[in-house]
């Protein structure tokens, strides 16, 4: 009976649980890939042999680095729905409203990444085969999976940026409690000094200078269809405004990531911008690079490897970061749940029409908080002659602000208690 409760408590951990539902979903997808797939790739070689397009037939090499990409794609495939249905159990019993929105659309995203990667790579090979012009083939790969994949890399990048600034509150508030007074937010300070009126500018330049490239490169011909001319000229509309959105955010975090003291979350913060950025600036050159070369397997591998593999790497950072911020919002008692109620509670002070889920929770606020929010690498560490002095700092701090006004004091513990865990 007690190998039973042990083998259960086991299982019922979330990581194994989608450990063993990937080991499934990889094995199913990978047998299918193996056995139907390939008939298809194989009929795809006799259609190109028959059609004397000899470049388009599959080599034993390039086989072979069709096999790796196969089993790399078909165990992101098991991880989405191991993901997808280990997490699916669990996110929807969040109780504050704000945090399980943020981790819905992120479960959302990041199931659908994993488990339509597969799909949609082997849809690259095998669309060359049905007949139809390679401009309707474009349309078709750009609606159904890059825009798609496209809006789950901007989900990702949106909450990652809403942490890393979460991050700069919290170096603004510290820089506010020595500043006597004077207003140390670029956000607040003068309309010129503001780097999200910067940023704006530096989309709209990009923007310019972007839709003209992008009809050079690549532009209408009078062969084109109506329809067809219709989606080319949305697609390089919506792509000049997703690299123009990348260059901008790249300026508004690398301002943002300036205002943070040196520690791990500053880390995570840069390695997470520089994906985001990538993820918004490739999405602009990937179309083009589809449509420019030439039909050739050397030329399908190479975006395989060159664009589709990064794309995923950049993707699966995001993921990984948010994954762990969901580990513990389905933690009601962890302090990243304490923090987002703390933060809800804040903004419905100020006027905000955010409405905080546990508003009881406020009166053990002080001391929830210092549990470990791990936001950057979440990992817990034992404790130290720093952090037992950072506690009696903490009680100090308290003391005085009792004396004086009680919102104020409940910033600078949030403040100071989020910091040094963000140091561990």
């Amino acid at each position: 009976m007690e190998l039973i409760n042990k083998t259960i408590k086991f299982l019922s951990k979330l990581r194994i649980q989608i450990l063993v539902l990937g080991l499934i979903g990889w094995g199913v997808a990978l047998s299918i890939d193996r056995t139907y797939v390939e008939e298809y790739r194989n009929k795809s070689d006799e259609i190109f042999t028959n059609a004397q397009k000899l470049d388009m037939v599959r080599t034993k090499g390039e086989n072979a680095a069709f096999i790796i990409l196969s089993i790399f794609e078909t165990g992101l495939f098991g991880v989405g729905i191991g993901f997808f249905v280990a997490l699916g159990f669990r996110v929807f019993k969040i109780k504050n409203s704000m945090l399980k929105k943020r981790m819905i659309w992120c479960w959302a995203a990041i199931s659908y990444f994993c488990v339509t990667w597969w799909p949609h790579s082997t849809t690259h090979f095998l669309i060359l085969t049905t007949g139809h012009s390679p401009i309707d083939n474009y349309i078709t790969m750009e609606t159904t999976f890059h825009w798609t994949l496209t809006f789950c890399s901007s989900t990702l990048a949106y909450f990652q940026y809403d942490l890393i600034q979460l991050m700069r509150d919290v170096a603004i508030m510290r820089k506010r409690m020595v500043s006597n007074g004077k207003e140390v937010d670029p956000l607040k300070q003068e309309w010129y000094k503001n780097y999200h009126y910067h940023s704006i500018l530096i989309a709209i330049i990009i923007l310019a200078i972007a839709v003209p490239i992008a009809f050079h490169f690549d532009p209408l011909t009078p062969a084109l269809k109506r329809y067809q001319k219709f989606f080319y000229v949305t697609f390089h509309i919506v792509n000049s405004a997703v690299v123009s959105i990348g260059f901008a955010f790249a300026y508004a975090v690398t301002r943002t990531i300036l205002l943070l003291p040196p520690s791990a979350g500053r880390k995570v913060s840069i390695i997470s911008s520089i994906a985001i950025t990538f993820l918004f600036i490739i999405q602009y050159i990937h179309p083009m690079v589809h449509v420019k070369t030439n039909l050739s397997m050397k030329n399908t591998i190479a975006i395989d490897y060159g664009f589709h593999v990064p794309i995923v790497l950049a993707t699966g950072i995001l993921a990984f970061y948010q994954f762990r911020m969901m580990e513990l919002a389905t933690d009601e008692k962890s302090s990243l749940s304490i923090a987002v109620r703390m933060r809800s509670d804040s903004k419905s002070t100020k006027g905000s029409s955010l409405k905080s889920a546990d508003n009881a929770s406020q009166s053990q606020s002080s001391n929830s908080f210092s549990t470990s929010i791990q936001i950057d690498q979440f990992k817990t560490i034992p404790p130290t002659d720093e952090s037992s002095k950072n506690s009696n700092e903490m009680n100090d701090l308290e003391n005085y602000n009792n004396t004086n006004d009680n919102n104020l004091a409940q910033e600078n513990n949030v403040s100071i208690c989020i910091e040094n865990d963000l140091k561990k």
